[in-house]
């Protein structure tokens, strides 16, 4: 009798456990169900006006990386006042000391005492030239580099598909007056004297310093000396307020402001935003919200903030319920087991 209704149990709990695992077996876990387009690496998409391109995508992590580019980003930078610029950093209209040369494909210049040939790559946007000689490089130049041209230290001021160009010159100083407020500055032409000097047979190398603390020039005829300040042509000077144009860094910039520190200047230009996705996190695109969702190759962008949460919530309702359905089988299995050795222990009589 023992073992008949041991028996009796045994099958209700095995029944009772297959039952519920039977039905973990077939059942699947409710997808996120959301409305909104879905891309993949690499897709472009419109949020209103401005344009979006899914440059990363980790669906196994779950992130992701949105870029889009701001046609009119404003840039600044600023001249520090006192400080000497090269040319090639800065210019303003009507520079004196600003010279510039432009170079075309196949153009013949000196390097290293001789002849080579300009070679520009036929790219959209090249960032550097090669000069080649017997069909060979021997030399490949960037943006900011020096390169001596008919007798000239030049440096590369911009490369592009046609040309390369050169500028060259002497530096300027930064000169903002002492005021409380000012608005506008001066850009003073800077002479490298040693220059001057060495190119004028008529005079020595270098200037000599008086007992009177000032520099003098040497004539080498008869050794008689000229105050270097007199000795020097007159300076180019440039006079610029705030809302006046110059070139800095290849920009055309307006001064925006002057202050005792220094110049700022401002222009517009392309910039590209990045914005970070990530797997059920609100994102921001052109003033309207999105929801992320990854899937297997792609991810969901959806509207609906709302109805993300609540198919998370029906999701865990889902693993709830499962877990539960795990702890019946489980739980079955003990007891039927435990039910069986109850039955088969010896009875002392």
């Amino acid at each position: 009798m023992q073992r008949r209704v041991a028996a009796v149990y045994f099958v209700f709990f095995l029944v009772m456990g297959a039952s519920a695992y039977s039905v973990i077996a077939v059942a699947e876990q409710p997808a996120v169900d959301l409305e909104g387009e879905s891309y993949a690496q690499g897709d472009a998409f419109a949020v209103d006006d401005r344009e979006y391109t899914v440059a990363e995508l980790n669906a196994t992590g779950r992130i992701g990386t949105l870029e889009w580019t701001n046609q009119s980003a404003r840039y600044t930078t600023t001249l520090p006042n006192g400080s000497a610029v090269a040319p090639v950093r800065a210019s303003f209209p009507g520079q004196r000391a600003y010279y510039t040369a432009t170079l075309g494909e196949g153009d013949t210049v000196t390097f290293n005492g001789s002849d080579a040939t300009v070679s520009v790559p036929d790219v959209d946007s090249p960032t550097n030239f090669s000069l080649v000689r017997d069909g060979n490089t021997t030399a490949t130049l960037a943006f900011n580099d020096t390169l001596a041209y008919r007798g000239n230290e030049t440096t590369v001021a911009a490369i592009t598909a046609d040309e390369v160009t050169l500028v060259w010159g002497d530096n300027y100083r930064v000169v903002v007056p002492n005021e409380s407020d000012p608005t506008s500055f001066r850009m003073v032409q800077q002479y490298n004297v040693s220059a001057l000097l060495s190119a004028d047979p008529t005079v020595e190398d270098e200037p000599v310093t008086r007992a009177d603390g000032r520099q003098y020039v040497v004539f080498e005829a008869n050794g008689s000396t000229e105050l270097l300040s007199e000795y020097l042509p007159a300076r180019d000077v440039g006079r610029l307020r705030e809302g006046d144009t110059m070139t800095v860094a290849r920009n055309e910039t307006t001064v925006a402001d002057v202050t005792s520190s220094g110049v700022v200047v401002e222009w517009t230009g392309p910039r590209t935003n990045t914005v970070e996705l990530e797997e059920g996190a609100n994102v921001t695109l052109n003033g309207q919200q999105f929801v992320a969702h990854f899937q297997e190759n792609s991810v969901q962008l959806s509207p609906e903030l709302a109805t993300y949460q609540d198919e998370l919530r029906r999701q865990d309702y889902f693993k709830e319920r499962q877990n539960g359905l795990w702890g019946v089988t489980i739980l079955s299995g003990i007891a039927a087991t435990f039910i069986i050795g109850l039955a088969y222990l010896p009875v002392r009589g």
